[in-house]
């Protein structure tokens, strides 16, 4: 055991010794792979920091399997494996730190594992080489502040500048943000946040546009300052492409046009005032792009800054959070009028046969044994007849609520839903879409598009994160079939019709869900007349979602009989 110390002091403190002697974060790295491979006997050492292969040994050049050593990253255990230009060994990994985006990575051929001792220096090297890191990275930090202060000394009265400018922005949106708490209107608050973008950059011009709803393809400005009557009258409308603004919403990022005099699609009549620079960013609603936040200059060689830059972008997030607030204020309210009036309306229908049945058999307990059998008999009758009644308006109840599971439909094309549906999923996952035609479809889209995206993401939870997803959509007849589909198998003895019942969460999952993604899919479906079904084969499992193409005209179910009860002798 002492040996065994002996030895283990001396390797961490030749590591120590050496990765303290670099002046730069990637030299140290890569002496660290090398020196970590050395101490532990290993073909391979590789070093990791903020999920990049920093440094490797033992690979030739060009040939280092990058793919596969991040790979190691996701389980720490020591364990054996297979690399590409490697071949097979045993791998042990230490983190450095609590960071789970940065490790040592040490492989050897020999399938033997490492002891106890190998493990404990490889951890310990790790700890030694995150501080070496953390003091590089202060050092260089430090350099750096030292460098700008020594070569400009003006720097330090334009950081003061700086400081005192993003707190006049910060007070600013202290404001916005508790108006749109304490619901002030919201016209009030646009205005303040177009005031606060033309006080806080300085610029001549400030409007907020917003797409008009009724006619998506224009904008309308919603809220301005600094626009004559004239720049208005031709400005106050137009298509939703125009300038700055426009490129926002298009582009749906932050937009600068250094040089308008020459912008090829920008509003004429700013144009011709020889505006000189404009700068726009894009507003949302519910994450949806909406409009955009638009400042402009006259004045020649006007440059925004990064801090301006971050000024728009946060004003342009307060209309959004303003502009969704106010959508869900109203859609609160309008849903507690409507509650409001449907139990107004639910009380009044349920009220009156219950109090007649109530009152019946309260008599009937009561005097009952008085009353002659032919009152009693028609008391009955009555009492029975209020029940039904009462039945059947239950059931129109449950069937109108079933009813409104079902949003309103619209026109559109199946590629165009499909296209809308997976939107964002590209970013984090390889997606393979194939649509036959421009299928026309009369659907609630709504629907239709969160079916579509609950089943890509219970593709994306259910496979590895480099597997691809399939998405195929065609028509059928009178019907549309998306088809979406994933490597992986189903248990043999699982019955399919499980999968969409509530709460139920496969062992595979990779995701945080709660297991309703597939019944809130189910339910959707059958509210739009379609139905859901999952088929595994050659290893790929399959949610097929098949719809109507246009609404089936059903006919109306008969009214439940009155039954009225037989005289008994």
């Amino acid at each position: 055991m002492s040996n065994a110390g002996d030895w283990a002091t001396h390797q961490l403190a030749e590591f120590l010794a050496l990765v303290s002697s670099f002046t730069d974060e990637r030299a140290a790295l890569h002496g660290a792979a090398e020196r970590v491979a050395e101490a532990l006997e290993a073909e391979v050492g590789v070093a990791v920091v903020d999920g990049i292969v920093r440094a490797s040994v033992g690979f030739p050049s060009g040939g280092v399997p990058l793919r596969e050593l991040l790979a190691l990253g996701a389980d720490p255990q020591e364990r054996s494996v297979y690399l590409p230009g490697f071949g097979r060994g045993r791998a042990a990994l230490a983190r450095l730190s609590d960071d789970a985006s940065a490790w040592l990575l040490v492989v050897r051929h020999s399938d033997d594992p490492y002891d106890a001792r190998e493990v404990s220096l490889l951890r310990a090297m790790a700890r030694v080489l995150s501080q070496s890191l953390r003091m590089l990275r202060a050092l260089s930090e430090e350099r750096a502040l030292r460098e700008r202060s020594e070569r400009e000394s003006e720097e330090r009265a334009a950081l003061v500048t700086l400081l005192t400018e993003r707190q006049r922005l910060l007070e600013r949106l202290g404001r916005i943000q508790r108006s749109i708490s304490h619901r002030a209107p919201l016209q009030e608050v646009l205005d303040a946040i177009t005031q606060g973008a033309r006080d806080l950059l300085g610029d001549e011009v400030c409007g907020l546009r917003l797409i008009d709803p009724e006619q998506p393809s224009d904008f309308y400005l919603a809220s301005y300052c600094g626009i004559t009557d004239h720049e208005l009258e031709l400005a106050r409308r137009g298509p939703v492409g125009q300038g700055a603004g426009g490129r926002a919403i298009a582009e749906n990022r932050l937009v600068i046009i250094d040089d308008y005099a020459h912008e090829g699609n920008a509003v004429p009549v700013f144009q011709e005032n020889e505006m000189t620079t404009a700068m726009a960013a894009p507003v949302h609603e519910n994450g949806r792009v909406v409009g955009s936040l638009v400042v402009a200059s006259y004045l020649p060689g006007r440059h925004y800054s990064v801090l301006e830059q971050e000024a728009l972008n946060s004003l342009a997030q307060h209309a959004s959070l303003a502009l969704t607030d106010a959508k869900t204020v109203e859609a609160m309210r309008e849903a507690q009028r409507a509650k409001d009036m449907f139990l107004a309306m639910v009380s009044h229908e349920l009220k009156t046969p219950l109090t007649v049945i109530m009152g019946t058999l309260r008599t009937l307990e009561s005097h009952g044994g008085a009353l002659p059998p032919e009152v009693a008999h028609e008391m009955a009758v009555t009492a029975y007849a209020r029940g039904e009644e009462l039945r059947r308006l239950i059931d129109r109840l449950l069937r109108g609520a079933r009813a409104e599971l079902a949003g309103a439909r619209r026109d559109a094309t199946l590629r165009e839903l499909v296209t809308h549906a997976v939107d964002g999923f590209a970013q984090f996952r390889r997606l393979e879409v194939e649509v036959e035609g421009d299928t026309d479809l009369m659907v609630d889209t709504v629907a239709f598009s969160d079916v579509i995206g609950i089943l890509v993401e219970n593709a994306v939870a259910h496979s590895s994160a480099d597997a691809p997803v399939w998405i195929s959509a065609h028509p059928r007849g009178v019907d549309a079939v998306v088809s979406v589909t994933n490597p992986g198998t189903l248990p043999v003895d699982l019955d399919p019709e499980s999968l969409f019942l509530p709460f139920q969460r496969g062992i595979d999952a990779r995701s945080s869900g709660v297991g309703l993604g597939l019944y809130i899919a189910a339910r959707l479906a059958e509210s739009m007349g379609g139905r859901i079904e999952v088929t595994s084969r050659e290893e790929r499992v399959s949610f097929t979602l098949t719809v109507p193409r246009f609404p089936q005209v059903q006919a109306l179910p008969p009214p439940a009989p009155v039954v009225a009860l037989e005289a008994t002798g």
